[in-house]
């Protein structure tokens, strides 16, 4: 659909309870979990294990749902509000969990290849945060793109401007393929430098690493 034509069927002012706004407006909100500090959830024990269950399950969600909205641009319809929902539920649990394990690696207080593979674990967590922000962003973007250029203007003049010509949404879709992609990556990534952290530590508390980080040989 052209701009000419979007700008022809634009409704009389801007309609702000439409999902795009909704959705931009809970992302917002979900930032509010970012300085919230969990250290134990219950009996004592400590939150980022229990925490951390909720985005390798969402995150991966939302990665594969938006590739495959990507793929079947209908699908948007159907599913992208439900998908971007999921995307801030799984943006804000990433705040908490990183939160909860800064809190824990301050109470472990641990040393060696543990504390540098934990230090590794928490700067790729750092970039996960930045990468699936970035992501969520844009997927409610595209969502918007897709549903303006399908002839459902929002009223609000610059962003029907700029998001109903094709070459945007194509764009959008392709920037949502990299994040994606890169947010798989790095979930990855954090997940098996937290595991290798976890062995490291085992390890050590039982008496020591042996060559190659094996513990040593019985005498």
């Amino acid at each position: 659909m052209s701009t000419e034509t979007v700008s022809r069927a634009a409704p009389k002012g801007v309609d702000w309870r439409r999902a795009e706004f909704v959705l931009t407006l809970c992302a917002f909100v979900g930032f509010l979990t970012l300085p919230i500090r969990l250290t134990t959830i219950y009996a004592g024990l400590p939150a980022h294990p229990l925490l951390i269950h909720v985005p390798v399950i969402l995150i991966p969600v939302s990665v594969l749902g938006a590739l495959a909205c990507v793929a079947r641009p209908v699908w948007l319809d159907r599913y992208g509000i439900l998908l971007s929902g999921t995307a801030i539920v799984a943006m804000s649990s990433i705040f908490l969990a990183m939160q909860a394990g800064a809190a824990l690696e301050a109470g472990l207080n641990l040393q060696g290849p543990a504390a540098d593979l934990i230090h590794r674990h928490s700067h790729a967590a750092h970039i996960l945060a930045i990468l699936f922000v970035a992501f969520t962003a844009v997927l409610i973007v595209t969502l918007a793109a897709h549903r303006i250029s399908g002839g459902r203007p929002t009223g609000l003049g610059i962003a029907d401007r700029l998001l109903s010509p094709r070459s945007s949404n194509v764009a959008l879709r392709v920037l949502l393929v990299l994040l994606a992609l890169g947010c798989a990556y790095m979930v990855f990534k954090v997940g098996d430098l937290g595991a290798k952290a976890v062995w490291q530590g085992r390890l050590q508390h039982a008496g020591g690493l042996g060559p190659g980080g094996f513990p040593p040989p019985p005498s």
